[in-house]
């Protein structure tokens, strides 16, 4: 499910833009919460190899700036100038968080434009400038206390902001459980990988699916049709009456940004 769900990500979706010039975006941000060691960090590099302008960032050594733009000083102009972020940097393509719960509050709060209006906004020294940023955006964080608490719920254990949480489209919760046939599956697999040194031969050559990745997003363009307008319809009336205790208090609530 989760590869799945990746993969739509990497084709993108449609946008939209209406008759007042309106924009709707077309991607879809999809984040992984999950115990450690359950390949999330496997996950998000094999996407930005693949991806189309595809970069990779990670936790700690990420700021606010970095991931949206930075105002410097300018010795040779002997003024200010604008420098662009990973986020700004790739604009159509696709950005990886890694270990964003370990990104500081203010740095965090600075992708919220970028993930819902795909633009980055500059006010500062004498620079006001608006920067497209039609990105993708595929996070990685852990739980709460490093590992996922079976008797609690998921969504106390997630901590990150709701305002933030609420601007990813799909969220996947990977839990590292003990099943003897699995694990059996994997301790072979990876012991036979550090066992002989060349790699599986797979399915679609990496070349291969960059070129249809980008050829796809180029050319194809789907409708909605009546039958998944009311597919969606339900499923969305569903979920929000779904869910939460008895005095009605969701845990997270899906809203119409989730929707769209």
């Amino acid at each position: 499910k989760i590869k799945e769900a990746l993969l739509l990500q990497l084709m993108g979706g449609v946008r939209k833009t209406r008759m007042d010039k309106v924009m709707s975006r077309g991607d879809m941000h999809i984040l992984l919460v999950g115990d450690p060691g359950s390949g999330k960090s496997a996950l998000l590099k094999r996407i930005t190899t693949i991806a189309p302008k595809g970069r990779y960032v990670s936790g700690k050594g990420v700021s606010g700036a970095g991931l949206t733009a930075a105002v410097v000083r300018d010795e040779f102009l002997r003024g200010w100038a604008l420098e662009a972020g990973a986020m700004v940097l790739s604009s159509d393509g696709l950005v990886c968080v890694d270990e964003m719960d370990k990104m500081s509050t203010e740095d965090r709060a600075a992708m919220h434009e970028a993930l819902e209006n795909q633009t980055v906004s500059i006010s500062k020294a004498n620079i006001q400038a608006t920067l497209i940023a039609r990105t993708t955006v595929l996070a990685a964080a852990n739980p709460k206390f490093g590992r996922f608490d079976p008797y609690e719920p998921i969504a106390k254990q997630i901590n990150m902001p709701p305002a933030l949480i609420n601007r990813f489209d799909l969220i996947f919760s990977i839990k590292d459980l003990p099943d003897k046939e699995k694990d059996e599956e994997l301790a072979h697999f990876v012991l036979s990988l550090h066992k002989r040194h060349e790699t599986v031969a797979v399915d679609v050559p990496t070349a291969l699916l960059r070129k249809y990745l980008i050829y796809a997003r180029q050319k194809i363009v789907p409708r909605l049709t009546d039958q998944a307008l009311e597919e969606l319809k339900e499923y969305y009336v569903k979920m929000r009456s779904s869910g939460g205790d008895d005095r009605g208090i969701k845990a997270i609530p899906i809203s119409a940004r989730q929707l769209e």
